[in-house]
């Protein structure tokens, strides 16, 4: 019966020593991966649930009928306003991108039709967007623009007067994309 040289013992344990650093580097990759694939999957969603609301609150915009002097909906740079119909009153809802952050402004439910229409003239001339805010991360924001349809054409002035909006757009820029996150909704004003 024959044993093991040493040079026997000394190469198999090499081989051996070498799959487990190849076997370890695959585990920390495989563990750096699933990081990044996490961190992904959260910005998604949380980019997710700011569109989702920002699409329930399309839906709801006053409709032209409850406003005198034309349709409720101011679009600039880096801000969005309107009027909605909530189950306990109106209020303007706003969105505003400040240092990196969206946020959604909830001002209402106002109590008379006085109080709406002079928060909205306010918010008209370029006032600050005030009220209950919630931040809404969509990571790496940098541009936040919108447009609102008309009937014929997209149109990127500052409000709508005196013509149903029919459809409303969003356009968030992130830091190093090409195009930016876009999003459409039908407000169903006709």
């Amino acid at each position: 019966m024959r044993g093991f040289t040493l040079l026997e013992v000394m190469i198999v344990a090499l081989l051996v020593s070498l799959m487990g650093m190849m076997s370890w580097r695959i585990l920390e990759s495989m563990i750096r991966s699933q990081d990044i694939l996490k961190t992904r999957g959260e910005a998604l969603e949380e980019t997710q649930l700011f569109f989702n609301q920002w699409q329930r609150d399309c839906q709801a915009l006053l409709p032209a009928d409850r406003w005198r002097d034309g349709v409720p909906v101011v679009v600039g740079t880096d801000r969005m306003a309107w009027m909605i119909q909530a189950g306990d009153g109106i209020h303007r809802i706003g969105y505003a991108l400040s240092g990196g952050v969206l946020r959604r402004i909830d001002q209402g439910p106002f109590q008379s039709r006085g109080d709406w229409q002079s928060d909205w003239q306010s918010v008209v001339s370029g006032g600050e967007l005030t009220g209950k805010v919630d931040t809404l991360n969509v990571p790496g924001s940098r541009g936040l623009s919108g447009r609102f349809w008309l009937g014929n054409s997209w149109v990127t002035a500052s409000s709508a007067q005196g013509i149903p909006v029919r459809a409303l757009e969003i356009l968030v820029v992130l830091a190093d994309t090409g195009a930016p996150l876009r999003q459409v909704c039908l407000t169903g004003q006709d």
